[in-house]
């Protein structure tokens, strides 16, 4: 009975022995960093990781969140940071589950909560050092991290759900995914965003981007008329609107919001100009009266122009087309005239697109077929050389 004691005893000694042998790693470790030789701090940490006596400890894990947080800032371990947030992620995982029997649960909440305050700005200027380097895809993993560990710090305090959002780091979080395309990431944090009134227009937009990343154009269509209800005086976010609608052919809802944008803005040729291109499938006069509009307040607006010259020349085609169904000639003659006044109208639009944009083809090629119908043989042989030469430019 003696020996079989003595025995137990002995076995007894020899584990307790080799548990304090590998928690020692952990102190070891935790010293090295005191005199900054990451290197035999990491060999220290690392063989208490990998020990099954240690590696259930919850302080072995606190000192390898430092350990490898030392190492990041040492240059030796690009991901250091990162890692060392899984670190204390076990930490407080082990803590919270105490030792095999159950026990000493918490013990380290202190140790744990004092390392993660210092440690948030570790991670912050990880995230902004890797976003800087265009490192996004780690960016937005740090930035993400900042704000769990935001939500440990809040529960290991008992004030979950009481301490406020960091915003900016939100914010931060969904420009990196933006950047990294990760587009449904970058969708869910600038939602959050803009739900915590952050960011302003260049959130909505920047979610509207992604949406046009994703092609889902229902939910770009909600986004921005959401935009509009928060920002009203953000011009951008209410031209981006319009545009939505006008290539979704919601032309309803498009005419509203540009009647709403003009009487806020009655000196933006742009919205002129966009009801204009609204009207010409339903109305040429209303499109030729804000396309004039458009002009008058910015008188080098080619688009305004080109359009306007466009819808002149067609209806001076259109003229031309009944004059040649006629049999008597003064009603010929009549219908002429008709056709060539609108060729006179459209003639200096063109003519005024021209000089914004020479080499545009299509400007060109309509003025080939004016200085034809006025019989200009002059200014027709010379636009035809201009064709001629940018064409071949094109192609060489």
């Amino acid at each position: 009975m003696k020996r079989v004691i003595l025995y137990l005893f002995f076995a007894f000694s020899i584990s307790t022995v080799s548990v304090y042998a590998q928690k020692g790693k952990v102190t070891a470790a935790d010293s090295y960093l005191t005199t900054n030789d990451v290197e035999s701090a990491k060999k220290a940490i690392d063989a208490a990781l990998a020990n099954e006596k240690s590696n259930q400890w919850p302080k072995t894990y606190i000192v390898a969140a430092k350990v490898y947080t030392a190492l990041q800032k040492a240059g030796k371990d690009d991901k250091g940071v990162i890692k060392a947030y899984d670190f204390y992620k076990k930490a407080i995982e082990l803590d919270a589950k105490g030792n095999e029997k159950g026990k000493q649960k918490g013990k380290y909440k202190k140790d744990i909560l004092f390392a993660l305050t210092f440690f948030v700005s570790e991670m912050t200027n990880a995230a902004i050092e890797a976003f800087n380097k265009e490192d996004y895809e780690t960016a937005y993993k740090a930035f993400e991290a900042v704000l769990a560990i935001n939500d440990d710090i809040a529960k290991l305090e008992d004030k979950e759900g009481e301490l406020p959002v960091d915003t900016a780091i939100v914010y931060n979080c969904a420009l990196a995914a933006y950047n990294a395309k990760n587009w449904e990431n970058a969708e869910k944090y600038f939602k959050k965003t803009i739900d915590l009134g952050y960011g302003g227009g260049d959130a909505v937009l920047l979610l509207n981007q992604v949406y046009i990343n994703m092609n889902d154009s229902v939910k770009m269509g909600d986004n921005l008329q959401k935009g509009v209800e928060l920002y009203p005086e953000d011009e951008r976010i209410l031209t981006s609107l319009i545009q939505y609608y006008l290539s979704s052919k919601h032309n309803e809802e498009a005419l509203n919001y540009l009647n709403k944008a003009i009487e806020k803005d009655p000196e933006n040729a742009s919205y002129y100009y966009a009801r204009g291109v609204l009207y010409e499938s339903v109305d040429k006069d209303k499109s030729v009266e804000n396309y004039k509009k458009a002009i008058e307040i910015d008188p080098k607006m080619f688009n305004a122009l080109f359009n306007l010259g466009v819808i002149y020349y067609n209806r001076g085609v259109e003229e031309q087309n009944k004059a040649n169904e006629m049999t008597n000639m003064d009603e010929y003659n009549k219908e002429k005239k008709i056709a060539e006044g609108y060729w006179e109208q459209a003639l200096p639009y063109l003519e005024k697109a021209l000089e914004l944009e020479p080499n545009n083809l299509d400007v060109l090629e309509s003025l080939k077929g004016l200085y034809y119908r006025f019989d200009r043989m002059d200014k027709y042989n010379e636009i035809k050389a201009k064709i001629e030469a940018v064409k071949n430019a094109k192609q060489n």
